[in-house]
């Protein structure tokens, strides 16, 4: 995920936007993984570059998501839907925006299906980040807003670091996998990421309080094949950027037995 490397759409117009942007893409490859996952506005500014295409067939890598800010712009989101056509990006992960805590979540649900309703014409399912100090924080209130979403419309997923932060009222290790375990009907996607005390959300997976085995049992059992999306909010703790997500990586793969 783009947000461990830190390019902004304000860059791409530097004068070194585009060896930025190579830079990043190779770093993601060289660390072993298939593809990565941008913000919104990242990919309307890379679409509109002259070399984003070349890097993506340089690199092998595939646009896997897209996390989207959550607002009532739809002309905006049918740019965003329309460029992830081209690229053959499956998942759109909508997150914040007008959704914050405490918002009205009848309100929110319907926007999440309308949102999903422009996606899927462009072949693309969107989804709903759970996320500290958003709509959805805890455990109870993500499967609330799921649940007055259309199963037909708009999908589940699970970002594993943050439910293991803000899923309050369980035993934290267990936060991730009970999500799982009963919303499974409705998981379409999913995010790789752990949380500790000591490091927060830079935390590598499997260096934290997850019980990813646990995760990796409720993938296995289901037969789930899909992307995972693996993302740190900074290196963890003396390590460099490419050593954790290498770490993070082994971790996962060795853990599905890939």
């Amino acid at each position: 995920m783009s947000l461990l490397w830190g390019p902004k759409a304000a860059h791409l117009a530097e004068p070194d936007g585009a060896e930025r942007t190579r830079a990043w893409m190779s770093e993601i490859a060289r660390a072993g993984y298939d593809g990565f996952a941008v913000f919104d506005e990242l990919l309307l500014g890379l679409a509109g570059t002259p070399y984003f295409d070349r890097l993506v067939e340089e690199t092998g890598l595939q646009l896997a998501s897209v996390d989207y800010v959550i607002d009532r712009d739809f002309d905006r989101l049918r740019r965003v839907c329309e460029a992830m056509q081209r690229l053959g990006a499956p998942h759109l992960v909508t997150i914040g925006g007008i959704a914050q805590r405490g918002a009205d979540m009848d309100q929110i649900a319907e926007l999440l299906d309308a949102m999903g309703e422009v996606a899927l014409q462009y072949g693309v399912r969107a989804c709903y980040h759970n996320h500290t100090y958003h709509t959805g924080e805890t455990l109870e209130e993500t499967e609330a807003l799921l649940a007055r979403t259309d199963p037909a419309k708009f999908f589940g997923f699970l970002d594993v670091g943050h439910a293991t932060k803000d899923f309050a009222g369980h035993p934290v290790e267990q936060r991730a996998a009970l999500f799982l375990e009963r919303n499974w009907d409705r998981i379409d996607f999913l995010e790789f990421k752990d949380w500790s005390e000591e490091h927060d959300l830079r935390t590598e997976v499997g260096a934290g309080r997850c019980d990813y085995a646990a995760v990796f049992d409720i993938l296995k059992r289901n037969g789930y094949s899909g992307w995972v999306t693996v993302e740190q909010n900074g290196p963890m703790g003396d390590r460099t950027r490419i050593e954790s997500v290498r770490a993070s990586l082994e971790f996962t793969r060795s853990g599905l037995g890939l």
